[in-house]
């Protein structure tokens, strides 16, 4: 069925199927003798005309559709074969020019007319004559007319249903949209709110613990230097975790100013950890601070995720940190301690390097984290595109 609907929808099998229904009739014309009463001497000439007359009504109908429309007139005039004007009828009717396609009804009808008024007893080659033979062309000249405005009213009805499918598609689509972008914020409302009441509620008591051990008269001076960076820790985890709070309350597809770390930062991160007790030694390469802002956050991030896991696991806290850079790319190696095997360490969710991992492969970069061929060494390495440099980074230090 689609094979037979592109056919007909084809330009040249409509050529050809117009040019038939021209040829058809000569040919029956000239086979049944019908000829001899047209105006033309000759069944020679009778048949050079319609062929003429097919083949450039055929080619020509909608380049050059007055051409054609008076070739088809003058065909009918000369072989009383009015199928030529039928096929121009329809055509002009279904590329809605309409004045040419009324005067092609007019041609049509001007023969029968002329025998009705003028010559109401000559004979001629149209199957009727007379009143009956003007309604009988009356009929057959509007026909194609008429069909030619009922494929155009077809064809637009079909335009029209594709248009009201394709705006209920999208409203569906919309509605969809709404729907999933309304599940997102219930869920993001709901993870915040378990953030805040279970996460800020823990980090809030150990602040409010660790400021009651530092006013304590019996706690010596290191003890309450230690609670107090505990605190100062604690409250700028909170102030991070408010951020994390505005991020996720806000609306879905909102610019939420997320900040950004730089490798600057790293100074910051670097002595907040040494005040902690943890012996780092960082050497930064000049050219790296160049890098671009997702870079930067990400090497911070990095550093900071190794000098934690440090703190929690190692039985030295001591970390090694080398920055640099060569050609487009940014090389970062952190080298630490690994932790004993006879002492528990403190524990962790074990995501944080996956996740920095699948950062930095969507960065175009790789990181490992794995022990190294010496022994008690473990070794983290991140290799990551340079990018442009860094605009508008927001820098903070925190542990």
């Amino acid at each position: 069925m689609q094979r037979w609907q592109h056919l007909f929808r084809s330009r040249r099998p409509r050529d050809a199927m117009a040019a038939l229904v021209i040829t058809g009739p000569a040919a029956v014309g000239l086979l049944t003798g019908l000829h001899r009463t047209a105006p033309t001497p000759t069944p020679a000439a009778f048949a050079a005309i319609s062929a003429l007359c097919a083949l450039v009504v055929g080619l020509w109908r909608r380049e050059h559709d007055l051409l054609a429309l008076v070739v088809a007139c003058a065909t009918f005039l000369l072989t009383d074969l009015p199928y030529a004007i039928y096929v121009m009828t329809f055509s002009l009717t279904r590329r809605r020019r309409w004045p040419p396609a009324v005067l092609s009804v007019a041609v049509v009808l001007l023969w029968p007319t002329h025998h009705v008024l003028f010559e109401p007893t000559v004979r001629s080659s149209l199957p009727a004559n007379g009143l009956n033979g003007l309604v009988y062309w009356a009929l057959a000249a509007v026909a194609p007319f008429v069909m030619g405005m009922a494929k155009n009213s077809l064809e637009e009805a079909s335009v029209e249903r594709e248009r009201q499918a394709a705006l209920a598609t999208e409203r569906q689509q919309r509605l969809r949209e709404s729907t999933l972008r309304e599940r997102s914020l219930t869920e993001r409302a709901g993870l915040a709110s378990m953030m805040h009441d279970g996460v800020g509620h823990q980090v809030s008591v150990m602040v409010a613990t660790a400021g009651a051990i530092s006013v304590d008269p019996a706690a010596t001076e290191s003890i309450r230097r230690r609670c107090e960076q505990i605190a100062d820790v604690g409250r700028q985890a909170i102030a991070q975790l408010g951020e994390v709070l505005d991020v996720l309350s806000a609306p879905a597809g909102a610019d939420g100013a997320v900040a950004r770390f730089t490798v600057d930062d790293i100074a910051d991160l670097v002595r907040d950890y040494r005040s902690l007790g943890v012996e780092v030694t960082c050497s930064v390469d000049g050219g790296a601070g160049a890098c671009g802002a997702t870079t930067g956050d990400l090497c911070y991030r990095v550093v900071r995720e190794s000098l934690t896991n440090v703190l929690r696991h190692a039985d030295v806290p001591r970390a090694d940190i080398l920055l640099a850079r060569a050609d487009d790319r940014v090389l970062l190696t952190v080298t630490s301690p690994l932790p004993p095997r006879d002492r528990p360490s403190l524990p962790g969710t074990g995501r944080g390097l996956r996740l920095l991992a699948d950062e930095a492969a969507l960065a175009g970069g790789s990181l490992t984290a794995a022990p190294s061929g010496d022994a008690g060494v473990f070794v983290l390495r991140a290799d990551l595109p340079c990018g442009r440099g860094a605009g508008g980074a927001v820098g903070r230090s925190a542990t």
